[in-house]
């Protein structure tokens, strides 16, 4: 039987303050062995919808409400840094956090709202707030099955469409690829930018796609090495459950395009001190031994013009011969 020291604990909260009309949702992750706050999700909004979802609901439901107002844009920025920086830094106060871990551990609602509620006044300054709260007690197995959940790799299929509907050039390459992830280090999917740099693996779908894993040399063994892209274009759905689009470059006319369901996980962020890649600048189809993957059939302009001359050449050459018969 597990023992109390080995539940995750989890306090969910919800807050309005009615006259500065602002409305948010947080959740606090406890590192139960230290007493220290493992992790903080936040969002502060003037949509009323924030506060309409309960802090009852388990605590991954909860976590993915705050995402999804942070993806749709439905929230205030100023207000929400403010908060998570907040948190951010009293997180290394051990006094504090040890203070409202104990007012979890023991269920001490009354406490745990009142300190909760003088932290979160410290940004918002409003004697009206309202606040919230619930504690949630998981296993350590409970926690890593939701993060390993939604750190699964999808089935690596290539999309039914991969048209150019993002107004490339016309002879633009798209290729299905897949987003590294890093659960620890990475930088979460709602937070990335047009300018990032992350790691990514060319999916072994179809004739194209591996004539680029052979031309970059990505191949290895069994494996397919992933190689650093440019973020070019995001783009989202209003949908809950609709997924991320993600254009990335990879060089000048190739692009790899990721389809990711899951608005929780990280990605890894290119390191040049670590993520070495030999990819040369020349597009693939001018290196030697490679053969493009597209060809026209018959001649090309050149040789058929040089047919041309040498045809007029040796026409004129014959009616030479003939008339100096």
């Amino acid at each position: 039987m597990e023992q109390e020291n080995e539940k995750i604990i989890i306090v969910k909260g919800r807050l309005k303050a009615q006259a500065n009309n602002l409305f948010g949702q947080f959740i606090i992750i406890f590192n139960n062995d230290k007493k220290l706050i493992e992790s903080f999700h936040g969002v502060i909004s003037s949509y009323s919808d924030l506060f309409e979802f309960e802090p009852h609901n388990s605590w991954d439901k909860y976590q993915e409400k705050i995402t999804d107002a942070k993806w749709k844009g439905n929230y205030n920025l100023n207000m929400t840094n403010a908060l998570n920086d907040l948190i951010k830094n009293l997180a290394t106060d051990k006094n504090f956090t040890s203070l409202l871990f104990d007012n979890a551990f023991n269920y001490d609602y009354e406490n745990l709202e009142a300190n909760l509620s003088d932290l979160m006044n410290r940004i918002i300054h409003d004697k009206t707030l309202l606040l919230e709260s619930t504690i949630q007690e998981i296993t350590p197995d409970e926690y890593r099955d939701v993060i390993n959940q939604r750190n699964k790799p999808k089935e690596e299929a290539e999309p039914a469409k991969m048209g150019n509907d993002y107004n490339l050039e016309e002879d633009a390459v798209i290729l299905p690829v897949k987003a590294i992830l890093s659960p620890v280090k990475g930088k979460p999917i709602f937070e990335l930018k047009i300018g990032d740099k992350i790691m990514v693996k060319i999916l072994s779908v179809s004739d194209r796609a591996n004539y680029y894993i052979d031309s970059f040399n990505l191949r290895e063994d069994d494996k397919i090495r992933p190689l650093p892209a440019e973020v070019i274009d995001i783009k989202s759905g209003k949908g809950k459950n609709d997924p991320v689009e993600i254009l990335t470059l990879i060089e000048e006319g190739l692009y790899g395009k990721i389809v990711e369901d899951e608005k929780q996980v990280k990605l890894r962020i290119f390191n040049p001190a670590v993520d070495t890649m030999d990819i040369k600048t020349i597009k693939p189809s001018m290196r030697p031994g490679i053969q493009p993957h597209k060809q026209k059939a018959g001649f090309s302009r050149g040789t058929i013009t040089m047919i041309v001359v040498l045809g007029v050449i040796l026409a004129v050459f014959v009616t030479l011969i003939l008339l100096s018969w």
